[in-house]
């Protein structure tokens, strides 16, 4: 799918170079190799694969090519219980912004929207013919914008994510601290510690795939944050597209210095929403570290009471045990009949033997429940 984002106008698909016309922003979701191909024709160069996008190393994943900055980052998705991860890309070029995803995620569809709902732009006309102060300057939407945008509701959404996971994990440790009464006890215990080690292992996933995500933004919001070869410092024309609900202010037009930087260089308005955005990514980051060290917390106390159920299992065992050695050796010794044996021809000599076993199995019984090992008094 390839979409075109334009301030004022519905989504629109593309299908032909004349419908990318007065976009800033084109959208590729799953794309077909025909619709790479047509915003590559777009670009000027060639857009990235997926094959391109999962590439782990840091030069693959931020690079500039001919004045044209190449961005991508695994992007964390929240899918019912489950968490997916999947790479996206950013094309920032001077003149519009190409995103490239494989997964349709809420923080693009809420940009899109205000985007949709930004004024449009003048026609070329009433910009001819009226006077300079009568032309609205805040209609103009910049691509840097609209990345900017883009990274500040992605973080939002993370940070949601977060806190989801939270919950998660306050849950997880509820349950296996104090676990519930209430429910039915037809579960044996062996299924409920694969269960708990199963959560406890989706939970150390989660933190691994989000740490990920966050350190491929801290990139990219570095990257961004410095990327300027001159006194890029003038705010962009326009006003602010933003969904953190940040005042827009009028705003003055590049000077000629700034038309010379670099065609990916943020305004300095820009940039310093950047490194707000960055702050709150090393936040977060922090927030996963604690999380992380929470799951190895309750993977071990969940190991501990395993162990815990496997000795008092091993305890039963060797109670058992250790009861029918005795009464398995009278049975033995009274069993082999030798010609000799005083008791042979005894007439209560059964009834003795029987006794003297059931004595060898109650006095033990007594004395490990003495000893606490049967549930009993210490």
């Amino acid at each position: 799918m390839f979409l075109a984002h334009r301030p004022g106008v519905a989504t629109k698909a593309i299908e032909t170079p004349e419908d990318a016309q007065g976009a800033a922003w084109l959208d590729l979701l799953d794309p077909t190799e025909q619709e790479l191909e047509l915003a590559g024709n777009l670009c000027g160069q060639k857009l990235p694969t997926l094959d391109d996008l999962n590439a782990i190393e840091s030069s693959s994943r931020i690079s500039v090519r001919k004045g044209v900055a190449f961005l991508s980052s695994p992007l964390l998705k929240r899918n019912g219980s489950e968490f997916l991860s999947t790479p996206v890309g950013f094309v920032l070029t001077d003149e519009r912004l190409f995103t490239i995803r494989f997964q349709p995620y809420q923080a693009f569809e809420t940009v899109a929207q205000l985007v949709s709902d930004h004024p449009a732009a003048p026609p070329a006309v009433v910009a001819a013919t009226a006077p300079p102060a009568s032309v609205p300057s805040h209609t103009v939407l910049h691509a840097g914008e609209i990345l900017v945008a883009l990274i500040e509701t992605i973080v939002d959404r993370l940070a949601d994510v977060l806190e989801a996971m939270g919950n998660l994990l306050d849950t997880l440790s509820q349950d296996i601290f104090r676990p519930s009464q209430k429910g039915p006890q037809i579960r044996t215990m062996a299924s409920r510690q694969r269960d708990l080690l199963q959560r406890v292992g989706s939970a150390g996933s989660f933190c691994s795939r989000m740490r990920d995500t966050l350190l491929g933004m801290e990139r990219i919001t570095l990257f961004l944050s410095e990327s300027r070869k001159t006194a890029a410092a003038a705010p962009a024309p326009g006003f602010s597209l933003s969904s953190r609900q940040i005042s827009s202010t009028p705003q003055q037009p590049l000077t000629e210095a700034d038309a010379r930087a670099a065609t990916y260089t943020l305004s300095g308005a820009q940039r310093t929403r950047i490194t707000t955005v960055s702050r709150d990514l090393s936040s977060l980051d922090a927030y996963v570290s604690q999380a992380q060290d929470k799951v190895e917390f309750l993977l071990d106390a969940t190991l501990g009471f395993i162990n815990i159920d496997q000795n008092g299992v091993m305890k039963v065992l060797t109670v058992v045990s250790f009861i029918g050695v005795a009464p398995t050796l009278i049975a033995g010794i009274y069993g082999m009949n030798f010609k000799d044996m005083p008791e042979l021809n005894w007439s209560f000599g059964y009834w003795y033997a029987l006794s003297l076993m059931a004595a060898t199995i109650v006095l033990p019984l007594v004395w490990f429940w003495r000893k606490g090992w049967l549930g009993g008094i210490k």
